[in-house]
């Protein structure tokens, strides 16, 4: 039987290469690169997943090389998740790597125990998810990496296609059975179809841990390993869910210049029917039910002409029901009822539009917004947009020269973009007492480390005991006293997701146990990041911690 040929890329010159010809083709590029050589010859390594021989990568090792940064450049693209250790089996002695290993090996020369057309092992994981790769010396160059790197990936398998499981067609996404204890692979129209969110899923890898427990493929890592002149964005799977031809800039937040001019044009093409219609709204349901119509249908209006480009009567029941779901949903500030009378506004506004003669499809608009109501709901309600508010305005503040230790004008600043992001004038006169007067005396801390400990209070408040919420404390804590201030830069959400990460794992709730994942899931799902993203901070504020 022949062995099935896989294909792959050079990450030299990006031309299509197979597993056979990776080493001869690499040659060539890199005696045409033009990069630096030394009198001590580097490794050529091929790398194979040994249970999943479709995965394969050729790495360039300088000669000093240290078994560590092999390690880390397998971690890094191909297997990390939840910082488990690992170890090369070479010569038949074991060499052990990670935070966990008895004898710690890393900083052992890749040179001293493997050999010119050896093949050696390498084993990443626990008991129950171990990823074993098989590695071989397949040749020997004077060349070395460039920018003074140890290691560099020189090309690897190109993404294997794995069919949707309803439609045949090339799958996007695996999704986790816990029941079935098994892995279902969709493309995005059937992921939507199974009545799946897209948040349900996650990319399929380009790695032999595809599927095993936990495992994300983070690009952000891997492509620190590429040669120059890669991104993450070349590396990761584009995702349609994410796409601005699929589903437009879902991004909350557009430039205040366009918003404006676009709802000026709407009040100028429509504006005297909305307000007879919010005057309609008045009558029934009083002043206050009259502001909410006009909030909603002006938000909606401005939404479909903004990131769809359709004015009313080029609305469509599809449009419609994705804007609804994922633009509308995602409105910062709105009120309690808000989620329950929001689609009921949309649709009165709709027949008063066709009464009018503005529309002639109002019923199956209605429809479609009926039909999206329940996931609209589910959706408004995700504490992640509540946080997309957070994350806006900490990044503004950021952008902006206010001193983040000055408390009451960072108050003062956050109160003012609240007011602008629901529509209300901040130098009004009327609200100046909401601007006013405000303190946080009752913390010691800044603005954002008083944030970043209060979003791991909220998160916490789902468990029983306090151990783990006051691990996240004694944490925050910590890097609060670093005389680097970690805690005043970066992304705040991200800080609080790695620190409840951390604690997790310092009280045992994050192991090698299958309830592990789902707490992680938990995380991942609150705070908006890949699992990578969250293993990749707790291991850099440990780095802290430990200075």
């Amino acid at each position: 039987m022949t062995s099935k040929v896989s294909p792959g890329t050079c990450l030299i010159c990006r031309d299509p290469v197979t597993e056979e010809n990776a080493l001869e083709h690499c040659m060539a590029c890199l005696q045409a690169s033009g990069w630096p050589t030394d009198e001590d010859h580097s490794f050529l390594i091929m790398v194979r997943g040994e249970h999943n021989r479709e995965y394969w990568m050729l790495i360039l090792a300088r000669h000093d090389a240290l078994l560590g940064d092999l390690d880390q450049l397998l971690r890094d693209v191909w297997v990390e998740c939840y910082g488990y250790p690992a170890s090369f089996f070479i010569e038949e002695i074991i060499y052990e790597v990670g935070d966990e290993a008895e004898y710690e090996a890393s900083d052992l020369p890749l040179f001293c125990p493997v050999a010119p057309d050896s093949t050696f092992i390498y084993d990443y994981g626990d008991f129950d998810s171990t990823t074993t790769l098989e590695l071989t010396v397949i040749g020997e160059t004077p060349i070395v990496p460039p920018d003074d790197g140890p290691l560099c990936l020189i090309a690897r398998n190109d993404r294997p296609k794995v069919p949707c499981d309803l439609c045949g067609g090339e799958a996007i996404y695996f999704l986790e059975d816990y029941d079935e204890e098994t892995l279902h692979h969709y493309c995005y129209e059937c992921l939507l179809c199974a009545g799946y969110n897209r948040d349900d899923a996650d990319l399929i890898p380009n790695s032999p841990r595809g599927g095993t427990f936990g495992y994300i493929e983070d690009p952000d890592s891997a492509v620190l390993w590429y040669p120059p002149g890669w991104s993450a964005g070349d590396i990761a799977l584009e995702d349609p869910g994410e796409s601005s031809d699929r589903t437009g800039d879902t991004t909350p937040f557009k430039d205040d210049a366009e918003i404006k001019a676009t709802i000026s044009a709407i009040i100028q093409d429509i504006g005297d029917h909305i307000d007879v219609f919010v005057d309609q709204e008045e009558v029934i349901y009083g002043d206050r039910g009259a502001l909410m119509a006009r909030e909603t249908v002006i938000a909606f209006c401005t939404l479909m002409r903004l990131i769809y480009g359709a004015d009313l009567a080029d609305w469509d029941a599809p449009s419609v029901q994705q804007c609804l779901v994922e633009q509308l949903s995602g409105k910062p500030i709105f009120t309690e009822d808000w989620p329950e009378k929001a689609v009921p506004i949309l649709c009165r506004f709709l027949a008063y539009m066709e009464a009018t003669g503005h529309i002639t499809n109002a019923s199956g608009l209605i429809a479609a917004l009926e039909e999206a109501e329940p996931t609209f709901k589910k959706v408004v309600m995700d504490p992640k947009n509540r946080q997309n508010i957070f994350d806006y305005i900490l990044t503004k503040l950021e952008g902006s020269d206010i001193d983040l230790g000055d408390l009451d004008a960072v108050i003062n600043f956050a109160m003012k973009e609240i007011l602008t992001i629901i529509g209300l004038d901040p130098d009004d006169e009327k609200l100046h007492h909401l601007t006013r007067d405000r303190s946080l005396d009752d913390y010691n801390d800044n603005l954002r480390i008083t944030m970043i400990v209060a979003r791991c209070e909220e998160f916490c408040d789902q468990f029983e005991d306090d151990n783990i919420i006051e691990r996240c404390r004694e944490i925050a804590e910590a890097l609060s006293d670093h005389p680097d201030s970690p805690l005043l830069r970066g992304d705040p959400l991200l800080w609080s997701a790695g620190i409840i990460y951390a604690a997790c794992q310092d009280t045992g709730l994050i192991r090698r146990g299958r309830g592990a994942p789902l707490i992680v899931e938990a995380i991942s799902y609150t705070f908006g990041f890949e699992r990578s993203s969250l293993q990749n901070k707790a291991r850099a504020l440990r780095t802290l911690l430990q200075d």
